[in-house]
């Protein structure tokens, strides 16, 4: 039977992996990667042995896949980094993936933002232009 504190266990294993990934990519790699990366989120399964790490790119119109890449060969010294910093039984092997939420999620926001400044403009008076006189 599963214990009920596992649940939790694996929300805050998974809320430090993500702090000390990020704190390792501002630290050690902020000159080698492109844009404003950002950690997203970690998703890890009940024994903790890997972990899929999430992040997302602003300010970047280059390829995503060389970026996850680029992680991805760091990915040995990422987890000697966790390893440092995390008391665990066995440190998790991370698989770095592209983060598709938090770019749909911009995008609609820009739409909706497109929407609103266009039915604010539409709101306003229009010219009339049947009094050509």
């Amino acid at each position: 039977m599963k214990n009920m504190g596992d649940g939790r266990r694996v929300a805050r294993v998974e809320q430090e992996v993500l702090r000390i990934v990020a704190q390792y990519i501002i630290a050690q790699m902020r000159e080698e990667l492109p844009g404003i990366i950002t950690v997203s989120r970690v998703k890890m399964p009940a024994d903790l042995r890997v972990a899929k790490v999430f992040v997302s790119i602003l300010n970047f119109e280059g390829k995503f896949e060389t970026v996850i890449k680029i992680l991805q060969d760091r990915a040995p010294e990422i987890q000697r980094y966790i390893s440092d910093h995390l008391r665990m039984r066995y440190c998790p092997k991370l698989t770095f993936m592209q983060d598709e939420v938090t770019e749909k999620v911009l995008r609609l926001e820009s739409i909706i933002r497109d929407l609103k400044l266009e039915n604010k403009m539409g709101s306003e008076d229009p010219i009339d232009e049947s009094n050509d006189e």
